[in-house]
């Protein structure tokens, strides 16, 4: 009986473990998902600012537009505050799935907007799709990520 006791706290131990495991593992993914986004934004902004080279944006707008359909993926349940583990993601996600997934529908279609726009090699069109993507990711943001 004690041999089995301990057996069963073992696997419930090991079992507690992988899901804190799976929790922190789950956030840095959508973190490191989300520094993507960041840092194709920064670039199609900084050309956008610059050069308005068309090769990069439509590199930009491409990676924009691939990423917006992965971010569904970044919020498995669990992987929120109630985890323990550090996240900037508010328990809104979860709790307002209806909310949160026309957030990320919304940025899906005006990041698919962009990459046509970028696609065109028109770079107002581009600065036009650009500010309106931004303001997808502002409105998320704004409702469902801790300051």
């Amino acid at each position: 009986m004690k041999r089995a006791l301990v057996a069963g706290l073992v696997v419930a131990l090991a079992a507690g473990s992988a899901l804190a495991w799976d929790a922190a593992s789950d956030i840095k993914a959508r973190q490191a998902g989300m520094k993507q986004i960041g840092g194709n934004m920064k670039g199609l902004y900084d050309t956008l600012s610059g050069d308005k080279n068309p090769a990069k944006l439509k590199e930009y707008a491409a990676n924009i537009q691939r990423l917006s359909g992965q971010l569904p993926s970044w919020f498995p349940a669990g992987s929120g505050p109630s985890s323990g583990e550090k996240t900037k993601a508010l328990a809104a996600v979860w709790t307002d799935p209806a909310g949160f997934k026309a957030a990320g529908d919304a940025f899906k279609t005006e990041a698919a907007k962009l990459n046509a726009a970028a696609q065109t090699g028109d770079a107002a069109k581009v600065q036009a799709a650009f500010v309106a993507t931004r303001g997808t990711c502002k409105g998320c943001h704004d409702k469902y990520q801790a300051k």
